[in-house]
Order: structure tokens, then sequence, then C-alpha cells
């Protein structure tokens, strides 16, 4: 319904809807005839994602005879239940609709599943619906139909590897973004081998080798993939053109002495030479006990060297064992910035040898208690003064990196003043700012 042939009541009743209801089921209170203009006034406004979760009967209808201008702005879909796949109910809004309004949308370009409750989304489900996106007969032969689908998002869904095992990723095919976040409280009771669970993870992510640009995989203590390692997504000799676009690399990941992640440098070599082109690069390794800590060593900057465009990188590794140096009671401040000379020398080091301007340290320890560490990195001019933060330093640039820590609560100095005195470098900042960074994956280029 264009919104020209509205009356000026009815636009006020969708501007008060708009700014009151923080979600698409509150346009259920409005009128019928103008409750489709809204829902598409708010998706436009805001590129909210469109929530299918909670089947109220007046937003099914709406979204199961979707308006042309409805399907116009439609950006984000957001599945939030299982009760989908229950179709029997033919009130209840089935895959077969959900098909049909993402074959129909024409801006949507972001797909999420989670669970909602204590309600799963089955992977297998979600594999067999991408998949049959690709042979949909509105598609055309020569057309894949997921270039639409940028980003996929999946999220506390149903961890039953084993029935996937022989299901082709093939509706992965094309993504841009891809975010995998599963925890311990998935659902794991079908689990029988954690190497076939991490084989399926990595036949879905090689799926996407050719376009994808962003890569989060954030798996917690989920115990079916612990024996997960980057080098399972490494293709064959002649696969050339595999992971050149890939630009942000996260993999958050529990570990322990028996993991393959655990071997820091033959691991960090294998993402040099697997991702040439990363720009953000995030290896978060969590441990259960203090002694299964990953210690950094001097021998991960040949593999760092190799990352020409890197510009933000997160770690988190163990300074304090091999300098016999743990933590012996709580607020220490001195301990404190020990660690932080600790971990600047580190960040100095890397700074030398590839062009990062953010380095961030997950310190733990041997109470398991976090600690983080910020350091933020600048070009000095020749002339001596700081100059801004160049991601495009070349190795011919004039002039040194400057390191500067972000403050953090520690460092004020109603704690301990004297510990100020001794930083290893400038600390800049407040240690009530949000130390992170405007690095979304909305800055991920289209096509």
């Amino acid at each position: 319904m264009p919104f020209s042939d509205l009356s000026d009541d009815i636009l006020l009743e969708i501007a008060l809807c708009i700014k009151e209801h923080t979600t698409w089921l509150g346009f259920a209170a409005l009128n019928s005839r103008c409750r489709a203009a809204a829902l598409s006034a708010w998706l436009a406004i805001g590129r909210k994602f469109i929530i299918i979760g909670d089947h109220h009967t007046s937003t099914v209808k709406a979204l199961k005879e979707p308006t042309k201008e409805l399907m116009n702005v439609i950006r984000k879909i957001h599945v939030s239940s299982s009760d989908i796949i229950e179709t029997a109910n033919k009130s209840k809004f089935g895959l077969s609709h959900l098909k049909n309004l993402i074959i129909g949308s024409t801006m949507l370009d972001t797909l999420r599943f989670s669970r909602a409750s204590h309600q799963q989304f089955p992977l297998i489900i979600i594999l067999n619906f991408l998949a049959s996106l690709q042979t949909h007969p509105s598609v055309l032969p020569d057309t894949q139909l997921n270039l639409q689908i940028r980003v996929l998002k999946l999220r506390e869904i149903s961890c039953c590897f084993e029935d996937c095992s022989n299901i082709s990723p093939i509706g992965l095919a094309g993504l841009e973004i891809l975010h995998i976040n599963w925890w311990r409280w998935s659902d794991t009771k079908e689990r029988r081998s954690s190497v076939t669970a991490c084989d399926v993870l990595a036949k879905m992510i090689k799926a996407t080798r050719y376009t994808l640009q962003s890569l989060k995989i954030d798996l917690g203590d989920l115990e079916a993939l612990r024996k997960f390692d980057i080098r399972m997504l490494a293709g064959n000799e002649d696969d050339v053109d595999a992971w050149k676009k890939l630009r942000k690399l996260r993999v958050s990941i529990d570990v322990d002495s028996r993991s393959q992640l655990s071997d820091l440098v033959g691991t960090m070599e294998v993402i040099a030479d697997m991702f040439p082109n990363l720009e953000k690069l995030e290896l978060i390794t969590d441990v259960w006990a203090y002694d299964d800590m990953i210690r950094y060593t001097p021998d991960i900057l040949e593999p760092l060297s190799k990352l020409k465009s890197l510009h933000h990188l997160h770690l988190a590794l163990d300074f304090e064992r091999d300098s016999k140096d743990e933590l012996h009671e709580d607020h220490d401040f001195k301990w404190y910035n020990r660690c932080l000379h600790r971990r600047y020398a580190a960040t100095q080091a890397i700074a030398n040898v590839c062009p990062i301007t953010r380095c961030y340290w997950l310190h733990k320890d041997s109470e398991v208690n976090e600690q983080p560490y910020r350091f933020i990195i600048e070009n000095e001019s020749a002339a001596g003064r700081p100059g801004a933060s160049d991601p495009s330093r070349s190795e011919g640039q004039t002039g040194s990196r400057v390191v500067k820590a972000k403050k953090s609560w520690w460092m004020e100095p109603d704690w301990d003043g004297s510990v100020i005195e001794d930083l290893p470098c400038e600390a800049v900042g407040t240690s009530a700012e949000d130390y992170a960074t405007s690095d979304s994956d909305e800055s991920v280029s289209r096509r």
C-alpha cells in the first residue's frame, strides 16, 4: 500500500506505533489497512530484523501475504523458533512461507537462525532449507540465489552433527559473512563423535571459501567441537582462489594440551598462509585449567610478518609462567603493571613486523580471572611527532611505531598512584570507556 494513499490520521498512527514499539509484534495493534505499510516503514527506517517466532495471527497474515512495499524493504530475517517446521498447523508461518518471503524480498541480505527459550533449530533442517533455495523454480539456471543472502548467522541451534554428515552444504556457497555461535548449553545429547562434528562444521565453512569476507566461530566449551582446527579449512593444492577474500577471522574455542590449536606457532603459520589478506584476527583460546593456557613465544613474529594488511590483533596468551611471576594475591597492582610491561614489549615487537593499529591481549591469571590489556599503535613521523594510525603503512615509510596502552581500572590514581609512574608507555583514554573498536561487519564490501 503506497503511503500517498493513506490519510493523515493513519500516517500519524503509523508514526506513533513506530516510535513506541521495538518489536514488530506491536504492529498487531494497528488497523489492518495500514499494518503492512507500518511494517514497511519500520523496516526501511531502522533496517531491523523481521523476527519470525511468535506466530501472532495478525503478523502471520502480514508475512504470509506480504505486500510489494513490505517485500521491497525486508533486509534481515531472524527465525527464532523451531515451531516454523511444524507445518501441520496451517495458521503458523512455516518453512514454505519463509521460502517465499526470501525469494520475493528484493533487498534481503541477512538470515539468522537462533534458539528461543528451550527450543532449538535442527542444523539438518537449516542445511536442507538453504540447499532448497538453490533449486527454486523462479531462479534462472545460471543464477545462484544465495548470492542475494550475504550474511548467515547461526546461534545456539541443535548440534546433532551426525545427522548432517551426508548433507551437502551447497546452500552456504556465496556467503560473504558467516557467524557460528555454539556454547555449552546447546543440545548435544546425540553427539557420538567429536571428529564427525568437526568434519561437518569444517565442510559447512569450506563451502564459503571463494566469497567469504568475515568468519566468526564462537564454540565455547562445547566438547563435541573441541578438536576443531583451522587446518580443517584448507583446500586442495590447486584451490588457489580459496580464502583470498577473507578479511576478518575470529575463532573462540576451548582448548587443552591435546588440542591442535595449542601449537601456537604452527597455527599462526597456517593462518598466515591460508588467509593472506586478513585485516582483523582474533584467536581466543579458553581453558579450564591454568596450566593449559597457551604461552606466548616470539616465534609467532615470523608468520605475523606475512600478514601485510593486518590492523587488528586479539590473542589470549600466557606470559607469566615463563617469567615465574604468577599472581599470589588479589589487587596486586604492581603485578598488573608487570603483566602490562610484558605485553607492551610483545606488542612493540609485533608492531615492528606488521601494520597493526590495535593489539588486544586477554589474560587469565592462575585463579582463571580475566584481565584485558589493550594497546593502540600509531606511526611516529620522522620529526618525532606521533601521526594518525595508518593500517596501510608501507615497509619503506620512515619513522617508528608508537605503542600506547588503553587505560584500565587499576591505572587510576585512586588505587595506587605509584603504579602510574612506572607504566611502560603512555596510557590513553579513561577506564570508563568502551574499548571495542568500530569494526563491525556492516563495513564488509558489497559486490
